[in-house]
């Protein structure tokens, strides 16, 4: 095998696959290094179904890469697209088929020659006068080193920068303050009228929006039934009942509702977490049969392989977006990405769920010193570990800007090897250009 590559991305996410993909189309040579035997991150590992979101209330704001993702699941039947938010939380959703964004992500990936390794692990890094050098990956009964004058972290944690010496936190300032952990089931078997006529008769009892005319079933409510979970020998809080169609299948919904505190990076509570998971899903289905309308003949299809991670450790970059610049759209000379979701904070050992509005147009810009960690010179983060502090952070870690951040990423990587790998020497009108020929939108 090759272990020579003037690009590494290290994370198969949507981040890290639209870094490679936007590396190998400048021509240079790039592989794509993944811990687990699937392509989409959480979005296939873990089933975070929909993403969100793709528009602000006056126009889309991820394009380029992400959106060839989505137009090749529309060609297989593996999404809608985007659509209208039912329950008036952001602009869009884009409902996905899991198992077809897994077969899209291998398909891109070899369409565009991209090199790329599942079920490896760094074990270690060699860094010397701020350049990391190589890495050298594991599996079972593999160990080799990989060199690259580039390497892009989209490891979601930022873990290969830490490894390599950057200063970092951890969630609000200590592991306690982490958001909590989610273990996505999938169920079939329900009955989508009498959901709806029961939430049309009970309006109180559901946040949704004023247009919603239920042509796709997104459900955020069913707040009375949600006080008995302890009747069931739950071990989750949560106000509400979180549910989204699947596409094409319309008695199947992906339930995102349980929430479990931990840090994740922590083994022992890491596995704390996705046991109390596990040993709570037969007991919500038989709550869910019992309690909720719609749900009797409900039935579990799957689990989410591992449970969800939504925030452990933050790198701290040239620049750490907080949260005044998303709620004042402050402007940057540096601007590579647009973001449309609002800050929203899932409480540890809390059944409530904290959110704040973006001022319209509901945007923000995403400047390309969070994407240059502190101390070294030739690595770029990509995805939701972008340098943001917690607030900020709970806002700016969706999939759809993780991949206009990847796809910057790449770009960047591609620009910076004219300068021996050096991130800071790129020229931002140079990358301006590229980005926005590419599809990207400023």
């Amino acid at each position: 095998m090759n272990t020579k590559y003037d690009v590494v991305v290290i994370g198969g996410g949507v981040a890290g696959v639209s870094a490679a993909i936007a590396v190998r189309r400048s021509g240079a040579s790039v592989l794509l290094i993944e811990k687990n035997m699937v392509l989409g991150g959480v979005l296939t590992s873990a089933l975070v179904n929909p993403m969100m979101t793709f528009n602000s209330p006056v126009r889309q704001v991820t394009d380029g890469i992400g959106q060839e993702i989505i137009n090749r699941l529309k060609k297989i039947k593996g999404t809608y697209g985007h659509i209208k938010d039912p329950i008036g939380f952001v602009e869009s959703i884009t409902p996905f088929e899991p198992e077809k964004l897994k077969t899209v992500l291998i398909s891109f990936l070899r369409d565009e020659k991209v090199d790329y390794l599942l079920g490896c692990l760094v074990n270690n890094v060699d860094v010397f006068d701020g350049y990391l050098n190589k890495i050298e990956i594991v599996s079972t009964g593999f160990k080799v080193d990989i060199q690259a004058k580039i390497f892009i972290d989209a490891t979601g944690d930022g873990n290969i920068c830490i490894k390599a010496g950057s200063s970092y936190s951890i969630g609000n300032g200590n592991a306690e303050s982490c958001q909590p952990m989610t273990l996505v089931m999938r169920l079939r078997n329900i009955d989508r009228q009498e959901i709806i006529d029961y939430i049309k008769k009970n309006p109180g009892e559901f946040v949704f929006s004023k247009e919603t005319q239920f042509d796709y079933l997104a459900v955020s409510g069913f707040f009375k039934q949600m006080k008995k979970t302890k009747e069931y020998g739950l071990n989750f809080k949560r106000d509400r009942l979180l549910f989204f169609e699947v596409p094409y299948r319309s008695d199947e919904v992906f339930m995102n509702t349980t929430r479990y505190d931990g840090y994740a990076n922590d083994p022992g509570e890491l596995t704390s977490a996705q046991s109390s998971a596990n040993l709570d899903v037969f007991n919500f289905v038989e709550f869910l049969n019992k309690e909720i309308p719609g749900f009797q003949s409900a039935e579990l299809i799957q689990t989410g392989c591992s449970i969800g991670i939504r925030e452990t450790t933050h790198v701290k970059g040239d620049y750490r977006i907080n949260t005044d610049d998303l709620l004042n759209k402050r402007k940057f000379e540096d601007t590579i990405a647009i973001g449309a979701y609002p800050v929203d904070i899932h409480l540890p050992s809390s059944e409530n769920l904290k959110t704040i509005k973006i001022p319209y147009p509901g945007e923000y810009e995403i400047p390309l010193r969070a994407l240059i960690p502190e101390n070294l010179n030739n690595v770029l983060l990509a995805g939701r570990n972008i340098s943001a502090q917690h607030t900020a952070f709970s806002a700016i870690r969706t999939s759809p800007l993780a991949s206009s951040t990847g796809q910057v990423a790449g770009i960047c990587a591609s620009l910076a090897l004219k300068n021996n790998g050096e991130i800071r020497k790129v020229k931002y009108e140079e990358l301006k250009n590229i980005i926005l020929k590419s599809g990207g939108i400023l």
